[in-house]
């Protein structure tokens, strides 16, 4: 809309005083210019109204949203990672869309001829080969207590293009079966241990060369297991299986890792992904004292806004919980995160902690390898890292082939805090067999003890970047939502303080000439106009359009009857220009009013 103004018109007075021109005789025009006046003052005011109401409104909304926005969004976070039927988290945990990679890399042994004689035994890493991991709950429950009880499927997959070699592969290594039976064995009586060390003798091999196919998922048949249950030194030996491999019968199986009941968090957001119980108990048989407690995740969730200080989680493959202290903030696909990191506390047999001397199953060792026999049917089975990262030097001075790397083989998980998301997870871990000499088993009696290495294996599951970018979205709701909070909040406050100053600014910003406002009103009975017109110098007269004139002359004006202006100097003007008749008057009813 055009701001008012002060519009000029000529005018002249003949020789008789008569004017000449546009400006007497239009007084339909004036009165025109007076309603537009008002017209825009009356607009002036609900704008101002306007803005004000919007302000306070946007100020008050503003304010709310902030300071209860953080508590909004946490608590539908909280709703969708929880798990429920209706839920986004349920539909990903019970199929678990993250691409996941199993590498397999085996230790070929380079010399076994030479394992009588002090040549130490030397390996050759072998692969990786490589397996496309997919799991699966079934026979699901949902319990009263919000918990969920559960069984896993695991199944592998390999895949060639991201392997080193062929399940055909051969590798040469140690015959596991018939040295699990002498560790079983070696506090026996002397009888039953000859008795197997002459079976030993006719039906068995120390060491075996076999596909790798075998030494994982097919298996192969061995004397000692098809016979075991006609020995008498194994009758009280239970062997479930009919092959041996390291991976065999557990492809497809809903059975092998057992059954697991796990919190919801529905009740309580902290409690999402704790194990409550594994095979219906809450302590396992394999580890006295606090090291059978089960604790921690179930390995796949974890309850939102972590900290910097460890997360835990159970292992079936190790039968334990095992622990990862926060290591450092990092970035994965793009997303603030934090990294826990197994460190020696995995490996220690109370070494450095005494309080993890219950998990040496009987034969406490340097730190570097845990004991596992008992998880493993009773193989003398030793867990460690990678080439033996992180261990005493006296596992690595006993063998030659070992190259730990902190990069290539360490064990973490990455997870995004605010969310409890994992992002990328290695988990990384070397099954090493202990052979030792035997007394009375002659097949035993002259070998060296060795922590033998077989496999070791990588375990990883990486976000995709479409799921990485649905996360990041997540995560900038959460902040974008406080940031227009805030907006809101501020543009309320830009209003109202507009308008204030506005309003400031028309009273203490004008002259005080220009204070008074025109308005259509009724004409008092005291109130005459005066100067209708005012005359100049230069032959010109002002009509008043709604702003002050920025020359000296002042607009026209109203003055009370009986007051020296108007019975004095304005009756000199009119008897001075007697030609302006009444007729020149606005409208009846219609009076300008100059109002403070």
């Amino acid at each position: 809309m055009e701001t008012p103004k002060l519009i000029e018109r000529n005018w002249a007075v003949d020789s008789q005083g008569e004017k000449k021109g546009s400006g007497l005789e239009d007084t339909e025009e004036d009165s025109v210019g007076v309603l537009r006046l008002i017209s825009f003052g009356t607009m002036r005011k609900w704008v101002k109204l306007i803005l004000l109401a919007s302000g306070v409104l946007l100020c008050t909304i503003g304010a709310i949203t902030t300071a209860l926005w953080p508590k909004v969004f946490e608590s539908i976070l909280n709703m969708q990672l929880a798990l429920s039927e209706s839920s986004k988290s349920f539909e990903i945990w019970r199929d678990t869309p993250v691409p996941m990679k199993l590498k397999i890399y085996f230790f070929n042994w380079t010399n076994p001829g030479q394992l009588s004689t002090k040549e130490k035994p030397s390996f050759v890493e072998m692969g990786p080969y490589t397996f496309n991991e997919f799991h699966e709950k079934v026979n699901l429950s949902f319990n009263d207590n919000d918990t969920i009880t559960f069984e896993r499927v695991r199944i592998w997959k390999f895949d060639p293009e991201e392997s080193n070699g062929s399940l055909d592969d051969l590798v040469t290594t140690l015959n596991v079966p018939p040295l699990t039976a002498a560790f079983v064995t070696r506090n026996w009586g002397f009888l039953v241990q000859t008795s197997l060390s002459y079976f030993l003798n006719r039906f068995e091999k120390m060491v075996v060369t076999k596909k790798v196919k075998e030494l994982l998922f097919d298996g192969y048949t061995d004397p000692l297991i098809s016979l075991a249950d006609t020995l008498p030194a194994l009758a009280n030996v239970d062997i479930p299986f009919d092959k041996f491999g390291w991976f065999y019968s557990r492809n497809g199986s809903s059975t092998y890792d057992g059954i697991f009941n796990m919190d919801t968090g529905r009740d309580n957001i902290e409690k999402l992904g704790r194990l409550r119980e594994w095979n219906y108990q809450n302590h396992t048989d394999f580890y006295e004292g606090h090291c059978g407690n089960i604790v921690g995740s179930a390995g796949e969730l974890w309850p939102p806004y972590r900290k910097k200080d460890s997360i835990s989680m159970f292992s079936s493959d190790m039968c334990r919980s095992i622990e990862l202290p926060y290591e450092s903030e990092t970035m994965a696909m793009g997303i603030p995160a934090y990294r826990y990191t197994a460190g020696v506390g995995l490996i220690d047999n109370g070494t450095i902690d005494k309080s993890n001397e219950c998990y040496c199953g009987g034969q406490c060792m340097p730190v570097g390898v845990v004991n596992a026999s008992s998880c493993r049917y009773g193989s003398p089975a030793f867990i460690s890292y990678p080439h033996f990262l992180n261990a005493d030097p006296y596992y690595s001075s006993l063998i030659q082939g070992m190259a730990p790397d902190s990069k290539k083989h360490s064990f973490y998980i990455t997870i995004e805090p605010r969310t409890g998301i994992p992002i990328d997870v290695a988990a990384r871990l070397q099954i090493n067999i202990l052979l030792q000499p035997s007394k009375h088993i002659s097949m035993y009696q002259k070998v060296p003890e060795v922590f033998f290495p077989m496999i070791w294996f990588e375990q990883t599951a990486t976000m995709t970047p479409e799921m990485a970018s649905s996360i990041a979205k997540l995560l900038g709701l959460a902040e974008w939502g406080v940031y227009l909070c805030i907006s809101m909040l501020g543009i309320g406050i830009l209003l109202i303080a507009s308008v204030v100053i506005t309003f400031i600014a028309s009273i203490f910003g004008r002259k005080p000439s220009q204070i008074f406002k025109a308005e259509l009103k009724t004409k008092p009975e005291n109130i005459h106009i005066t100067k209708p017109l005012v005359p100049t110098n230069y032959g010109k007269r002002l009509i008043f359009d709604g702003t002050a004139s920025s020359s000296p002359i002042t607009a026209p004006y109203a003055v009370p009857e009986d007051t020296d202006e108007y019975n004095g100097v304005n009756n000199d003007y009119i008897h001075k220009n007697t030609s302006l008749s009444h007729k020149q008057s606005p409208p009846n009813g219609l009076y300008p009013s100059f109002n403070s």
